[in-house]
């Protein structure tokens, strides 16, 4: 009897230490769940901020870009300098505008000649406002001094054969004046046309061209 009291004893024990042990284990893979939980949801938040602070860079991106614009087009800049100088459309030859990069801003340079009058502005490609504006008087270019040296080709014909080397270039583009080099009668000239400027040289005895050549902006 006492050895069956003892076996039952010890049986009791051993159940006893099974059922803490599985109290013991379950909470502790609760609490691991939990925790698992806990950290993918922090995962989960990191990975919408970093999206949000994705988004933000490309807002940011964005407004550089729209920084980067001019908010004055090239139409608007011509229409400035001329409305500025007081002359008309019909009234001026060899008209330039292009943009350029002056002290960190983009500007537009617009030059064009109103008779013997070079006029040079400088106008802000953001504000379109005028930042510079000059004119000098030019003796050699559009004036009218073939007659008095009697070429066989006229001021007329050379304009136009020059004007045909380049499709859609108007009389207002072009810049010509008669030079004489060494006994020689030579037209000299440029057309400035679409954003390109034609530099030329004529003949005026045969109307041979001399000299051709093109650069782009």
């Amino acid at each position: 009897m006492k050895g069956v009291y003892h076996m039952r004893k010890k049986y009791f024990a051993f159940l006893m230490a099974a059922v803490i042990s599985a109290v013991v284990l379950t909470a502790c893979g609760g609490t691991g769940t939990e925790q698992n939980a806990a950290q993918g949801g922090t995962g989960q938040e990191s990975g919408a901020s970093g999206s949000s602070q994705s988004g933000t860079g490309q807002e940011t991106g964005g407004n550089g870009d729209s920084q980067g614009s001019t908010a004055v087009t090239e139409d608007q800049a011509r229409s400035t300098a001329l409305t500025h100088a007081g002359v008309t459309e019909e009234e001026i030859t060899g008209i330039r505008v292009k943009k350029d990069h002056e002290d960190g801003l983009q500007v537009y340079d617009v030059e064009f000649y109103v008779g013997n009058k070079e006029y040079d502005y400088e106008i802000d490609a953001s504000t379109g406002e005028i930042l510079s504006a000059d004119f000098e008087i030019e003796d050699d270019f559009n004036k009218d001094n073939a007659t008095n040296l009697n070429p066989a080709v006229s001021q007329e014909e050379a304009s136009a054969a020059a004007l045909a080397k380049v499709p859609g270039a108007e009389a207002k583009d072009l810049r010509i004046k008669l030079e004489e080099d060494d006994g020689k009668l030579i037209y000299e000239g440029d057309i400035y046309y679409s954003g390109t400027e034609y530099e030329f040289e004529i003949d005026a005895s045969t109307g041979d061209f001399l000299k051709w050549s093109e650069e782009r902006d």
